[in-house]
């Protein structure tokens, strides 16, 4: 079975943790998207903690990253300016070649520093740092639960499909999909009865007891901060 990603939480390696990590990360985001030196030491250093917490960082980014050069790509060839290349009617302007470096640089940093949050924080340990409390906590807290358990049980009914041959030819593919929707549908029913039980027999009140996270080279995590905003200055 494939790794969950709150496994990959829970076992990567941090140099910086507690509140001050999620803090880190809440501020360096401006100061990404404002200033381009930012965008480079960010993107060098939250890559380089995001590959050192866990080798899931190459696969996470995948996907947001395929759409980014997709969009990129657009824009170098939409932009109107002096010519520099041309490829048959698409043409490469000077101010959509700009456009386009400062996107993807932008975008590659904010991505880098984002994925560190996601591989080393957990959603309690999120809201621990932010002092989320009452409803809206418990809401995403059982829709985090929720998601979890769901995406669980889908490995599981699509391995079994897989082991069956369920995926061999678009027909039985599309066939072995509605059926596995369908099953999961009704599967979605059970756990939340049976999660409703679980939280009854163990007295749940409405909230949501979370742990308290001691902060962990608070020192480190300051001193790239201020790496960061000193890339303003320069």
């Amino acid at each position: 079975m494939s790794e969950s990603l709150e496994s990959v939480q829970v076992r990567s390696r941090k140099l910086i943790d507690g509140p001050i990590k999620v803090w880190l990360v809440i501020v360096a985001l401006p100061l990404i998207l404002i200033d381009l030196h930012v965008q480079l030491i960010a993107l060098i250093l939250f890559s380089a903690l995001s590959l050192h917490a866990s080798k899931y960082f190459l696969k996470l980014i995948t996907v947001p990253l395929s759409f980014i050069i997709l969009g990129v790509v657009v824009i170098m060839f939409t932009i109107d300016g002096k010519e520099i290349a041309s490829f048959y009617f698409l043409k490469i302007t000077d101010k959509s070649l700009e456009t386009a470096i400062n996107t993807l640089l932008r975008s590659f940093s904010a991505i880098s520093a984002l994925s560190y949050l996601v591989l080393t924080t957990t959603l309690p340990e999120f809201l621990s740092a932010i002092r989320i409390k009452g409803f809206l906590k418990e809401i995403m807290l059982l829709g985090y639960r929720a998601i979890q358990v769901l995406i669980e049980e889908f490995e599981t009914l699509r391995i079994s499909a897989d082991a069956r041959l369920g995926f061999s030819g678009i027909k039985k593919a599309t066939k072995t999909t509605s059926m596995l929707s369908y099953i999961l549908f009704l599967r979605a029913f059970e756990k939340v009865e049976k999660f409703e039980r679980a939280k009854e027999a163990r007295c749940y009140s409405g909230n949501f007891p979370i742990l308290k996270f001691e902060n962990k080279n608070s020192v480190f995590a300051i001193s790239l901060l201020a790496l960061l905003a000193l890339g303003l200055l320069v």
